[in-house]
């Protein structure tokens, strides 16, 4: 079966505020010089804004065309096609986020926001789950991206991060010891154009401000302008400017935590496109890379960087290790509300996330703390 023709949009020809991102150069890293200079730049991402870009990265520029036209090809199909491949409440109850988000009210509740739909692959299937017809010849190659980015591209931040962290390299490399993550995956995702009232009725938002649960999350850079990031200096809302066969990255809630709050997760959003993209459709590849199950997301042990600045200490009053800090986050521990440029009305607005989650029987969840239902999450408000 052929894959669809995919052409991507042109750039926004809005004059947008975009925030300067630090761009790594991934050439430079078998260099010695060039590997000061890269880990010197990532801890300015990482204290900064906790985003960056990546160019010569090693993912040739057929294969990353050919990502963004798989996952047109996957997010296009007809509803009665995807329905064999939903995710279940059982694995998405232990973050085991695979097939596709729910269809109807399922798909509304607890982590899957409503306003765009996602198929997520994951690096390590044990149960070797089949995929829609459309997607099977070409699950080779977009695994090999999977292990491209895991096993190079993220092995030579880790790198990075023990040189910022003055540990041996191992000791870094082992938060993420190979298999470890039973929910790392790759993402194909859309955001379809609304009309204006529904639109409105979101804010003009379709992913709220949040920051990522896991380590580090990489995005094929596309050209619709969307996602936005928010600037710690004056508390505005940027736009991430669009970065040619670039790969787009932020710090996650692990890495934080392996690092005390050193490395910050970054807050994010995706919102409404500007007025000229406005009626496309938005196409996402992004992968999503985790710490391994059982590793407790405290900060790494022994660096003498930490050490100095206070920052080896956890920075939660509960500590989990990643699979469970998964389950509580996927229940609303922590969630709170990062879109106070754009305050919330109960009469017009409508909840991004309606409802709570239904866990399968016998499922206990770790991010309650209590045994009360809730028809709504109300996120706290946070600065």
């Amino acid at each position: 079966m052929s894959l669809p023709p995919y052409t991507p949009a042109a750039p926004t020809k809005e004059p947008l505020d975009y925030v300067k991102l630090v761009n790594l150069d991934l050439s430079k890293f078998d260099d010695p010089v060039g590997r000061q200079e890269l880990a010197k730049e990532l801890y300015e991402a990482a204290t900064g804004y906790g985003f960056l870009t990546l160019t010569n990265h090693g993912i040739s520029d057929e294969v990353y065309k050919r990502q963004m036209q798989i996952a047109n090809a996957v997010m296009t199909l007809p509803p009665e096609e995807k329905a064999p491949y939903e995710v279940t409440p059982e694995e998405d109850a232990r973050g085991l986020y695979v097939g596709f988000k729910p269809a109807g009210p399922l798909g509304h509740k607890g982590g899957f926001p409503k306003q765009l739909d996602h198929y997520n692959i994951l690096v390590h299937d044990p149960k070797n789950r089949p995929h829609p017809e459309i997607l099977r010849p070409h699950l080779e190659e977009t695994h090999e991206v999977m292990h491209f980015i895991r096993n190079n591209i993220l092995k030579k931040l880790l790198t990075l991060m023990a040189m910022i962290l003055q540990v041996p390299d191992e000791v870094v490399q082992a938060t993420h010891a190979p298999g470890g993550s039973k929910t790392e995956y790759i993402r194909y995702m859309m955001c379809e154009p609304r009309p204006k009232e529904e639109s409105e009725k979101y804010r003009d938002i379709f992913l709220s401000g949040h920051t990522d649960w896991g380590s580090w999350t990489f995005l094929f850079s596309q050209p619709i302008a969307a996602l936005q990031v928010l600037d710690h200096t004056d508390g505005k809302y940027r736009w991430v400017e669009h970065q040619p066969k670039g790969l787009v990255v932020n710090f996650g809630e692990a890495t934080e935590r392996l690092t005390g709050g050193l490395f910050k997760a970054t807050i994010h959003r995706v919102v409404q496109p500007p007025v000229d993209q406005r009626h496309l459709r938005r196409i996402g590849v992004i992968y999503f890379a985790r710490p391994a199950d059982d590793r407790k997301l405290v900060p790494i042990e022994g660096s003498p960087l930490l050490e100095s600045m206070g920052a080896n200490k956890p920075i939660d009053d509960r500590v989990f290790c990643m699979a469970d800090y998964l389950d509580a986050r996927k229940h609303g521990w922590k969630r709170y509300e990062y879109d106070i440029d754009r305050p919330a009305d109960p009469q017009k607005h409508a909840d991004f996330f309606a409802g709570e989650y239904p866990d399968p029987e016998g499922h206990k969840s770790l991010g309650k703390f209590d045994n009360v239902p809730r028809d709504v999450y109300v996120p706290a408000l946070k600065a």
